[in-house]
């Protein structure tokens, strides 16, 4: 009868070992910070041109390339122009509704931002600031009579 007192006493002093520490609980870290006005936001994007689409799949217009960038990021594109004909890059601004076909000295005011014509076999490094306002935008080749074959998306995230 002795050992219940004695297994009583040792089962006590096991929960009291277990159930304290003296570690103090570790603290959380704090989240990373948004970037400051200082701090380059930076994206590259490589864009492979043909004849006439953008990137692997020969049908943009069901099934666009998609391109995403940070708002407001300084954005090095490297163009490359793997066809046989001029091509471009350019960004329509948002919620525009594009005309069929583009015409692009009648329709220039439409275009946010574009890089130069690319003649076949060429290729290019641009930067530009990718726009501050969320969403998704067009992105087409402004060769008159490539799109609506030749398109794809911009997504700023």
């Amino acid at each position: 009868m002795r050992i219940l007192p004695v297994l009583l006493t040792v089962a006590v002093l096991t929960l009291a070992a277990c159930g304290g520490s003296s570690t103090p609980a570790p603290t959380p870290t704090p989240a990373a910070a948004a970037p400051s006005a200082q701090q380059v936001v930076a994206a590259t994007l490589n864009v492979v041109m043909h004849d006439i689409y953008f990137g692997d799949d020969n049908n943009n217009i069901a099934n666009p390339p998609i391109w995403r960038v940070p708002a407001g990021a300084e954005v090095t594109i490297n163009l490359e122009n793997q066809g046989g004909l001029d091509h471009n890059w350019a960004i329509i601004k948002k919620d525009v509704e594009l005309p069929i076909p583009f015409m692009p000295d009648q329709n220039a005011d439409l275009i946010l931002w574009e890089g130069g014509v690319l003649a076949a076999g060429g290729k290019d490094t641009e930067v530009f600031t990718a726009p501050d306002v969320l969403g998704e935008y067009i992105v087409i080749c402004t060769v008159a009579g490539h799109y609506p074959a030749m398109q794809g998306r911009l997504v700023v995230e």
